[in-house]
């Protein structure tokens, strides 16, 4: 007869997880249509030691967080997390449209910026871009900025897709922010959504979001960010589709990316700042420039996130932590003055080489 054991200390985090976080998800799943009827969704589950505000639509949820912060409750009952996803999915179902063309307008609703280094990661941009081709009731318009010494990506995109290679070479390292910058620039949509090229998203998504972003000048759309764990990301791939069953690693809250930006909003606070290389910490310190305006700091969408092996600077724990620290300790009109006027110093170097 085989025997389960769960430790102490497990039980006891069950049992706690039970009390705090998992009968409102229970609640929540199980009868929807009871937990509306008293204002609760999908939306208000979040750790015991963290707090949500609502926003004045009455609808998107913020969780009053400094950071991103994983959800106890996936960590503790995975099972759950995979019932979270799928119920999300049902209310806003992702399309991954295998066309190897985008249909794009002279005028698109939202420019979508992505960069990337190489073909490394080549497999999980083609279903980001699945996904965003997928996307309904909306004109886009999608630019992939590839940072590297060789322009590796140019005939492996879709038609339609605006294309730009920044050569760098490999020993100074990827630089997301070069690469987002150089995109904003070639932008033609009113709005700038910074996307991640590992991020697969409802067919709704880029719609709700400029429907939630309204006069404001940026928002964070993304409530939740499912993490798809290694076995079903490879499926995914493989097969162009999610299966029935979805291994979900984490789900994070408070997330910096994706986020949509106004054009205008991007230049005045003088985009992304481009000393970042590697990874870590260019999207927070954008976000605390763009808090001088006027930012939502959560919607009411999700993003599901593919599994890759991780950056070398994440798994090392740099995160470009010192350089990073020093920068937040500089007030944000200095950090804005600063960028601005390299900004503009750039555009007349250019000018004076050109004439």
């Amino acid at each position: 007869m085989n025997s389960f054991h769960l430790s102490p200390s497990l039980l006891r985090q069950q049992l706690g997880c039970w009390l705090h976080e998992r009968w409102k998800a229970e609640f929540v799943l199980r009868m929807p249509r009871l937990a509306r009827q008293i204002g609760w969704s999908w939306m208000d589950l979040c750790n015991r030691d963290e707090s949500l505000s609502i926003s004045t639509d009455g609808e998107t949820r913020i969780c009053d967080w400094s950071d991103s912060s994983q959800l106890t409750l996936a960590k503790v009952f995975p099972s759950v997390a995979n019932r979270l996803f799928k119920y999300c999915q049902s209310q806003h179902p992702i399309l991954l449209v295998d066309r190897n063309r985008l249909e794009n307008t002279q005028h698109p609703d939202a420019s979508i910026l992505i960069a990337i280094g190489g073909r490394t990661r080549l497999p999980l941009l083609h279903l980001t871009l699945m996904s965003l081709i997928g996307q309904t009731g909306v004109s886009i318009e999608i630019i992939v900025c590839e940072i590297g010494p060789r322009a590796e990506l140019e005939h492996q995109l879709p038609t339609g897709i605006r294309y730009l290679h920044v050569p760098m070479d490999n020993a100074n390292g990827f630089n997301k922010s070069i690469a987002l910058n150089r995109a904003a620039e070639l932008a033609t949509g009113e709005v700038l959504l910074v996307h991640d090229g590992d991020y697969v998203v409802p067919a709704d998504f880029v719609r709700t979001t400029l429907t939630q972003i309204g006069s404001a000048d940026g928002i964070r759309p993304c409530r939740f960010i499912f993490h798809l764990d290694r076995v079903t990301t490879q499926r995914v791939l493989e097969q162009h589709r999610l299966p029935e069953v979805v291994g979900i690693e984490k789900i994070v809250q408070n997330n910096p990316t994706p986020m949509a930006v106004k054009r205008d909003a991007y230049q005045r606070i003088g985009g992304h700042d481009e000393d970042y290389f590697g990874w870590g910490g260019e999207d927070t310190e954008f976000i605390s420039r763009l808090r001088t305006s006027s930012m939502i700091e959560g919607g009411t969408t999700f993003a599901l996130h593919l599994w890759h092996p991780a950056a070398p600077k994440k798994a090392s724990g740099d995160r470009n932590r010192s350089m990073h620290d020093q920068k937040m300790r500089i007030p944000e009109s200095q950090r804005i003055h600063r960028l601005r006027r390299k900004i503009h110093g750039c555009h007349v170097a250019s000018s004076t080489t050109g004439s």
